[in-house]
């Protein structure tokens, strides 16, 4: 018998069904035994099938145990709505048998049957494979319930599981993370999808997972290790959304809680593969901590500095293939791909810090009472406040009252204007309603006796003057760059120094010398010169499942960019310092020396194609 996935109407469906149920055992009970068996065998139960096979219904998991019991006549958990509403049934007909009688040959039940079955009229849609059920929901359920990327993609899989296994299953794999996420659910099925650097729209969910296991054959086996996978990344995710509960190291439980109060959100499909290496021992737990602050400081520099947020879209979930997957050099390919232009340098960092408004927006306000936070926190006093109940206070008020202008002297109101909503003019107190718009020689006494390290400042202070706000938002800004490191500047591992500094203008292999113009290029060429030498070495390699991040015979594995080389694609799409790293991979793999081969660079810029000097790519 075909299966069908129910979108719309469960809940009716499943009322009939329970309405005939009753009808059944309420016959019985009244002696009418054919007509019993006639409701049984045509309406409720399928012959020759076993288990759930039988059911011509099968509702959500958290409903089937007393749904199988009042349709094999057992006694369901008195908990249930559903035994709730079959009993309903049950109490209704049996009184409005005692009051009715028959109707020419037909009994009050033999007609409410014949009703149910005959006159009840039943509208069927059925979706093809590139119909979007989500659209026709809505259509039809424009004012119920909404219908997530979640409840279909729960019922998609678990239509491939044999159905005896299906409560295992879902027990297992799904109702864990499905407590564990609530309503992010959706979100983190998307992200999973994603976190292989493909892009993925919300709406495009469903469709995404579809074709994924029709391309993977898709079978019963191959559903289990996807939704093996899924339970095993969802409790990683459990552990973005919910730190406090789900992640046990402390310090990496405040690093994703500050992520989380950022929205962080973009960073999380490369988070599922960080977190999932480091639970397979590819990553170490430093490695992981250190992921989460450079992510951090990338996010807040970029906030800051204004730079625009819709590129992490692309930039962010694709970062784990591209700079070679997990190894020692990890951190140091990350910081490289994350650096340069990418990430604000210090001087542009402590410039927006200083001059540009950062108060603003609920969202923004909210980073930026985490950033005050961190500031406060960075004096490491060994009896710290209670932050809790602190608010986000303007020593300078928002209203320029006639005290304050005097205050900020000559022209006040472009100061005012200018520096209201500037780091040097913004703290934490729990002295908000108290401070309020009062002159700062006022403020500064109720100041005094706050336990934050950020107010001791102004102690010292005599006057709140356009130049003392500056002055202090360059100290908090020496702080943040020491909370809020360059990610491409600093602490990298020892990399070659020619790295971005300058483009190769040849390449050498066992002697002979070949002229480019790009790393890329070069980079390229030298793989051709490694399959020259070993003929059918990269194909072999593909054959074995070996350097997937690097080499593919399909072409669709590297969609960004990629060069064909002997029947096998290369994946190119990465910055010189991962180019380097994966042709040496591919090097090793292929038996070449690193003595073999060599990029060669101009003495000068302004040197001739006869003047060079060249560096090992080792």
């Amino acid at each position: 018998m075909g299966k069908w996935l129910l979108i719309d109407g469960q809940q009716r469906l499943t009322t009939t069904q329970l309405l005939l149920a009753a009808l059944r055992d309420v016959a019985t009970q009244s002696g009418e035994h054919k007509l019993a068996e006639k409701i049984e065998g045509q309406s409720l139960l399928t012959p020759y099938e076993e288990g759930d096979e039988q059911l011509k219904v099968l509702p959500t998991q958290g409903d089937r145990e007393a749904f199988r019991a009042i349709i094999h006549r057992e006694d369901p958990p008195k908990s249930s709505r559903l035994t709730d509403c079959h009993t309903y049934f049950v109490s209704r007909l049996e009184k409005q048998k005692r009051t009715s009688g028959t109707s020419g040959d037909l009994t009050y039940l033999e007609r409410l049957y014949s009703a149910v079955v005959d006159r009840l009229t039943l509208v069927g849609i059925t979706c093809d494979e590139q119909d979007n059920p989500h659209l026709i929901f809505e259509s039809l359920n424009a004012k119920g319930a909404k219908l997530t990327a979640a409840d279909l993609i729960r019922n998609f899989l678990l239509m491939r599981i044999h159905v005896n296994e299906q409560q295992n299953v879902f027990d297992r794999c799904w109702r864990p993370i499905q407590d564990a996420l609530g309503d992010q659910l959706t979100e983190f099925v998307r992200h999973h999808l994603m976190k292989e650097g493909k892009i993925i729209k919300s709406s495009d969910i469903y469709f995404e997972l579809k074709d994924r296991l029709r391309l993977a054959n898709d079978t019963s086996e191959q559903t289990k290790r996807f939704l093996d996978d899924l339970h095993r990344h969802g409790m990683h995710y459990a552990r973005f959304v919910n730190p406090d509960k789900y992640e046990p190291n402390s310090e990496i439980s405040a690093a994703l809680n500050r992520l989380r109060v950022i929205e962080a959100t973009v960073a999380y499909p490369l988070l599922l593969r960080v977190f999932d290496a480091v639970d397979q021992g590819a990553l170490t737990r430093d490695q992981q901590l250190a992921v989460l602050n450079i992510l951090e400081s990338f996010l807040i520099r970029r906030s800051v500095c204004g730079y625009p947020s819709n590129q992490l879209r692309k930039l962010l979930p694709p970062i784990f293939d591209l700079v070679g997957g997990p190894s020692e050099s990890f951190i140091a390919a990350l910081r490289e791909h994350l650096g340069g232009r990418r990430c604000p340098d210090d001087e542009t960092f402590t410039n927006a810090l200083m001059k540009e408004p950062l108060y603003a927006t609920s969202k923004r306000n909210t980073r930026l009472r985490l950033m005050l936070e961190r500031l406060e926190k960075s004096f490491e006093h060994r009896e710290p406040a209670d932050l809790s109940q602190a608010q986000i206070e303007h020593i300078m008020p928002q209203a320029l009252t006639p005290e304050w202008a005097e205050e900020l002297g000559d022209n006040a109101r472009e100061h005012h204007v200018r520096l209201l909503h500037t780091l040097g003019n913004l703290t934490l107190t729990s002295y908000n309603s108290e401070l309020s718009n009062k002159p700062f020689a006022q403020k500064r006494d109720l100041l005094r006796q706050s336990h934050f390290e950020l107010n001791r400042y102004f102690d010292q202070v005599e006057r709140w003057t356009p130049a003392a706000i500056h002055e202090r938002a360059k100290l908090l800004a020496e702080r943040a760059l020491k909370i809020w490191p360059d990610v491409g500047r600093h602490g990298r591992d020892p990399v070659d120094p020619v790295i971005g500094s300058q483009r190769p203008v040849a390449i050498r292999f066992r002697g002979k010398t070949y002229p480019i113009t790009t790393w890329k290029q070069g980079t390229v060429k030298l793989i051709e010169l490694f399959e020259v030498a070993q003929p059918g070495t990269l194909a072999s390699l593909v054959s074995r499942g070996e350097l997937a991040s690097e080499l593919s015979a399909d072409p669709e594995r590297f969609s960004r960019s990629k060069a064909y080389v002997s029947g096998v694609y290369f994946n190119t799409h990465a910055s010189v310092y991962e180019l380097k790293r994966r042709l040496k991979k591919i090097a090793d793999c292929m038996g070449v020396s690193e003595n073999d081969y060599t990029f060669v660079f101009a003495a000068h810029p302004r040197a001739t194609n006869d003047s060079f000097r060249a560096t090992n790519d080792s």
